[in-house]
């Protein structure tokens, strides 16, 4: 079939060349000219900027209304520069002008308590019925867009008004479609509507590392749901081949929290699938090398600080070159301080060394820093020695005295 797709070029151009003609003999083409005609350079551009934030909010409603009748409450919803969001007592405004580099927009929902396996499931299916509203609104937008323009067109006589339409079914054709093709696309960092609906149906450790991220958004912390979500990773590991894929690294990454910030209890079975994982991989990748330095930690805590020591050492010689270099600095000082290799308090007490990735995206929700500092202290000391028995020497020593 990919052989004989040539065949329909000509068709194309037949009915390109078909409707032209038609347009020009019932006197259409020239209406639709003299209304382009009628609109200044600057009215394209202001007209271009109207497109975009016009499909980029009906897109990110279609996400916000979708959790909302759900009864998901929501945290905060971003177009471009511009943030909506919420506190523990009303909704803000807030711009952000660094903000554009995401060139997009964003929802982030409050999912509640999640205490059970049932909470879960519903939750799940929610976030699913949320992420494929909005392709269906901008394909909706898109639609009407087209039906409104051919009806201006043939039955529209003021040129201003038609040439208003036309630039801007054109704008929102070119950015509509632009949206339906990313909605395919994905990537290790990346997910497309369509994509992330999918794996939200039939990919469960993708539902538990999308769903565990954003409960760090909810404004009122549960130890139930924390613990649920911990106990739901500590499953999901154990039944799994052990892997350094991104959303993998996510669950083990909740679970060694779990264990090292939350006093968790360990899990034998998972204890031996971390002696096998791929510290080389993980330390290509940002979330990989923070994994990596986190089974430092757990080993350590183990009381097992030559293994600690060991892994820290490989890790130094195994960091990817591609990596941030700040990214790299931070964690190994930080790794380093916590588990009392070396003093870096001067180091984590100032917060130009923190290195917060992304997580500046959402300033209006939280402070990174903050958080970062609940990682800075030490581990419970844990003595590394290598005991000597003189016991022979001493014992020759008095013979020969």
């Amino acid at each position: 079939m990919k052989k004989r797709r040539w065949i329909y070029i000509p068709i194309i151009i037949f009915l390109i060349g078909f409707f032209y003609t038609m347009l020009i003999y019932n006197g259409v083409w020239f209406k639709f000219i003299d209304g382009l005609k009628s609109l200044s350079i600057i009215g394209y551009f202001l007209w271009l900027i109207f497109a975009f934030y016009l499909t980029l909010t009906l897109h990110e409603l279609g996400h916000f209304i979708a959790f909302y009748v759900q009864h998901i409450k929501l945290r905060a919803i971003y177009l471009t520069m511009f943030v909506f969001y919420k506190d523990s007592k009303r909704w803000h405004f807030t711009i952000k002008p660094k903000l554009w580099v995401l060139f997009g927009g964003l929802v982030v929902p409050d999912l509640g308590d999640i205490k059970d396996e049932e909470a879960f499931q519903q939750v799940k299916n929610k976030f699913g019925r949320s992420l494929i509203v909005a392709p269906i609104v901008t394909i909706s937008v898109l639609a009407i867009s087209i039906i409104t323009f051919l009806l201006v067109l043939i039955f529209g006589s003021n040129a201003h008004v038609l040439g208003i339409i036309s630039i801007n079914t054109l704008y929102i054709t070119l950015l509509s479609t632009l949206y339906i093709y990313t909605f395919r696309l994905s990537n290790p960092m990346f997910y497309g509507d369509f994509v992330a609906y999918k794996k939200m149906k039939i990919d469960e450790t993708f539902q538990l590392a999308q769903i565990t991220q954003y409960t760090m958004f909810s404004l009122d912390e549960s130890e139930e749901t924390n613990r649920f979500l911990w106990s739901k990773s500590k499953d999901i590991i154990t039944k799994n081949p052990i892997s350094t894929q991104l959303f993998y690294v996510m669950i083990l990454t909740n679970y060694l929290d779990g264990i090292l910030k939350m006093n968790y209890e360990r899990d034998v079975d998972i204890d031996k699938k971390l002696q096998h994982i791929n510290l080389t991989a993980l330390c290509k990748t940002e979330q990989g090398l923070s994994l990596a330095y986190d089974i430092c930690y757990y080993e350590y805590l183990k009381k097992n600080p030559e293994g600690a020591f060991k892994k820290f050492e490989l890790i130094q010689k195994r960091v990817g070159k591609k990596l941030d270099e700040k990214m790299v600095t931070y964690l190994k000082n930080k790794s380093a301080h916590i588990m009392h290799l070396e003093d870096h308090s001067k180091f984590l007490e100032n917060k130009d060394n923190f290195y917060i990735g992304n997580a500046w995206i959402f300033e209006a929700l939280m402070d990174p820093y903050e958080m970062l500092e609940a990682y800075h202290k030490e581990l419970p000391y844990v003595e590394y020695s290598c005991p000597v028995d003189l016991s022979d020497k001493e014992e020759q020593k008095s013979d020969l005295a």
